[in-house]
């Protein structure tokens, strides 16, 4: 079986944080696997807002239809943007690291916490945990008013914000911690050893759920909801086409 390779498409133009999330899947991979990390050239620096989220949806269609067919993809984004659009586009397997860390979370413990950026992003988590039916599972989403930018290894003066709130939670009842934003997931493994319980980010998870799927031979369907996009001209656009894989 040749080695797997991985697409990380991040929908916001921050590059620092591309090339993290990439070494952060690439150690949890086993070795040799291949990650082609890419970001959106224009568009938001971060993704914190709906108006956001919505651009960064249409930065994922482009880089789905200009990054060469791999093995799988990885929506590194935590609200997941332009996922679905995503499934159309290809039969390759598919993940948003959102629902990946909540697909985690919801493996290792029966209750957990949800660490965020800014206040505004909470009523959207609260949305999301149960559109995945983990609702009742989840006792606090946390904001801890740091935007995305300044989230990641390259800022370790925000780390402690983390900690703390994670030591907090804990102690209110959390068996397990989300991490809501890409830019936290290279310090997942710091956090968790500081708080005791499990912390879980979608990067890692969700390119070895995304590398599971591949390995065990499953694809993207095809028949019905994510079937590819009827041939519809677009106006005033380039070739919107999708690109079959096949």
């Amino acid at each position: 079986m040749s080695r797997f390779r991985l697409a990380l498409l991040n929908p916001n133009t921050d590059r620092r944080h591309t090339v993290a999330m990439r070494g952060v899947a690439l150690e949890a991979l086993p070795e040799g696997s291949r990650v082609t990390a890419v970001n959106a050239e224009r568009g938001p620096s971060s993704i914190e807002s709906e108006a956001d989220s919505v651009v960064a949806a249409a930065e994922v269609v482009g880089l789905m239809r200009s990054t060469e067919p791999h093995h799988a993809y990885l929506i590194a984004c935590f609200g997941d943007p332009g996922l679905e659009a995503a499934r159309e586009l290809t039969d390759a397997p598919v993940v948003g690291i959102g629902e990946a860390a909540y697909l985690a979370a919801g493996i290792v413990a029966k209750r957990f916490a949800v660490i965020t950026t800014l206040p505004r992003g909470v009523p959207a988590l609260e949305d999301a945990l149960q559109a995945h039916g983990t609702g009742r599972r989840c006792i606090a989403v946390e904001s801890l008013n740091i935007p995305v930018a300044e989230q990641g290894s390259h800022h370790p003066d925000t780390t402690p914000a983390i900690v703390e709130a994670g030591r907090r939670l804990a102690a209110e009842g959390a068996e397990a911690l989300i991490l809501a934003c890409g830019g936290m997931a290279d310090v997942a493994r710091s956090v968790e050893r500081a708080v005791g319980v499990p912390v879980c980010d979608g990067v890692s998870f969700g390119a070895l759920l995304a590398h599971a799927m591949w390995r065990c031979g499953l694809r993207t369907s095809k028949a019905g909801a994510y079937g590819w996009p009827e041939p519809i001209a677009y106006l005033n656009m380039p070739d919107s086409a999708p690109s079959r894989e096949g």
